[in-house]
């Protein structure tokens, strides 16, 4: 932090998004105006559904219904630990049955700046439905009945300034699963 303390000072003011930058530039800077600015979503659109509504959601991921669904909506990049997160939810399959639960995993499989999320789930055999890929693009309103009617979102990066994904689904009243990183403790604490 102390190396950004010339780019602070060179400011009016500093508009910040999380409690812990806004923290950083009132310690490293504190002559300096600073204003925090939290992130927020459209609750018209984040926001729990009809049953109906997240039955049609549930039906198209798990067609019979029977698995509790756990959504991971991120990019696929190192940070994010996306292919940790399916070792990881292997061991719980393993655990619980294979045929209890779903991960569904709303990104690029094949990210450059991420893992072949495709050959780990061919490494794990995890070819009958445990992990399903979602990657086209999702307008909000869409995305919005997604986080109604699954039973968990998970974010289990390393590194996370805020989380946008799980603020999205708190405010669709979903259940998150989260690491005690950056932003991610925030909204598990506060």
């Amino acid at each position: 932090p102390d190396f950004n303390k010339i780019f602070y000072d060179s400011n009016d003011m500093v508009c910040t998004i999380s409690k812990v930058t806004d923290d950083i530039v009132r310690t490293v800077s504190p002559e300096v105006l600073c204003k925090r600015i939290p992130h927020s979503v459209d609750t018209k659109i984040f926001s729990p559904k009809s049953e109906a509504s997240d039955l049609e959601i549930r039906k198209k991921i798990v067609p019979n219904n029977d698995k509790m669904i756990f959504f991971w909506n991120n990019r696929n990049a190192r940070r994010k630990q996306s292919g940790s997160l399916i070792f990881w939810f292997k061991d719980f399959l393993d655990i619980v049955g294979h045929d209890k639960a779903c991960l569904v995993m709303h990104t690029e499989p094949k990210d450059p700046n991420g893992q072949n999320l495709v050959a780990i789930m061919e490494n794990l055999k995890l070819n009958n439905g445990e992990v399903i890929l979602s990657t086209q693009k999702i307008p909000p309103e869409e995305l919005g009945k997604v986080y109604s009617a699954v039973d968990c979102t998970i974010n289990i990066s390393d590194a996370e300034g805020f989380g946008l994904a799980t603020l999205e689904s708190l405010a669709s009243e979903t259940p998150i699963i989260v690491n005690m990183t950056g932003g991610l403790q925030e909204q598990v604490t506060d």
